[in-house]
């Protein structure tokens, strides 16, 4: 086993990590791009998971789930600009 450490310290190093308030997934071995737990993006995917009916989503909804935000965000992002 490795080195132990004290509670104390865990919980010093763990405060110490910045937070990742974006709304983008960090890179991951799924491909994901969107963090669906962000509070921005959950009501969101709650929604989307109703609307289809479904408690869990498959690999390729979630996928069009976040191709539905990335377009709303260029769209969003374009109308600012003009």
């Amino acid at each position: 086993m490795g080195q132990k450490i004290s509670w104390e310290d865990a919980e010093k190093l763990g405060l110490s990590q910045e937070s990742n308030d974006s709304i983008f997934a960090p890179p991951n071995k799924y491909g994901y791009k969107i963090r669906i737990n962000h509070p921005s993006i959950k009501p969101l995917y709650e929604r989307y998971k109703d609307k289809l009916g479904e408690w869990i989503l498959s690999d390729k909804q979630r996928f069009e789930f976040e191709l539905h935000i990335i377009n709303a965000l260029k769209k969003h992002h374009k109308n600012n600009l003009i």
